[in-house]
């Protein structure tokens, strides 16, 4: 079955169409990262490295994350809009750390089930909150806020880093990766976006604004670390883009392949990367990690 990408507002670009056989060739095609680079994910195995991930990078990414924290076992992590939990468990799993994971899509009974499962419900404590509201927590509790291919979503304007960073402890670090602009998007580009970052999700989707409610809330590296830095409760220790960013995406999308997850999702993937080949700004991935001011 052919699967086809319609643009969101129609007429403004021709659809693409990927063909099964067209689908397979590319895939095919698709490069695998060096497992020797993340001993962290030794024993795990491909599918496990994305499965019950959203965004790009996988374990890939949280492990390129932690590298950044100074994690001790016992320090309190806010995972922050943990999704399914794949990284709450890998911090508790690896770390020793007790973890809060906070989402307001994934029901707190859902990831009390799985963590239970998983051997960790004595590790991690799952909870349904909009993190954009007051948070019940302490001040000056947390560790570390641990935040993976969410934080675009909500977390753009130094109002909420300077709320945000009131509940950890002075010096604690936050650290936010995901997807990334290598340039940001032109004023053109924000008026008539590439159908490649704009279009229709199918059904019951297909409402959806994917470019105003996704990636139009992507933006460069310096720009992250700009806002960050005008907080004024922050001080950035790194911030750079994954150099296997591409490789860490062409993996995800063949195991989205071989599982037949999301067959749309692999066809709008293999058309960004075709895009992107040509065009700018580019999908990446990155890491920032900031400490909060002792003063703040």
């Amino acid at each position: 079955m052919n699967i086809t990408i319609l643009p969101y507002r129609p007429g403004t670009a021709e659809p693409l169409v990927y063909t099964p056989a067209e689908v397979r060739a590319q895939v095919a095609l698709l490069r695998t990262p060096d497992r020797s680079r993340y001993p962290e994910l030794a024993g795990y195995t491909r599918h496990e490295l994305y499965e019950d991930c959203s965004g790009g990078g996988g374990l890939y990414l949280a492990a390129r994350m932690a590298r950044t924290l100074r994690l001790q076992p016992g320090d309190i992590v806010l995972d922050l809009g943990c999704g399914k939990g794949a990284a709450s468990i890998f911090l508790a799993r690896h770390f020793g750390v007790r973890v809060i994971g906070v989402d307001l899509w994934t029901a707190a009974a859902d990831l009390d089930q799985k963590f239970t499962a998983r051997g960790y419900r004595d590790h991690i404590t799952p909870l349904h909150l909009d993190v954009t509201a007051e948070l019940p927590f302490a001040e000056n509790y947390f560790d570390a806020v641990f935040s993976m291919n969410s934080f675009s979503f909500y977390g753009d304007n130094a109002a909420f880093i300077r709320r945000l960073m009131r509940y950890v402890k002075p010096g604690g670090q936050l650290c936010i990766g995901g997807q990334v602009l290598t340039a940001e998007f032109t004023a053109e580009q924000l008026q008539h976006p590439p159908l490649v970052y704009a279009f229709r999700l199918p059904p019951p989707a297909d409402g959806v604004d994917i470019f105003a409610d996704d990636f139009s809330k992507h933006h460069t590296p310096d720009w992250w670390r700009d806002l960050f830095a005008s907080s004024g409760v922050l001080r950035v220790d790194y911030c750079e883009m994954l150099e296997d960013a591409d490789v860490l995406y062409e993996e995800m999308v063949r195991d989205e392949h071989e599982h037949n997850t999301d067959p749309f999702d692999v066809a709008a993937s293999l058309a960004q990367m075709a895009w992107k080949r040509d065009h700018a700004p580019r999908m990446s991935l990155f890491v920032l990690t900031a400490a909060r001011n002792s003063c703040a």
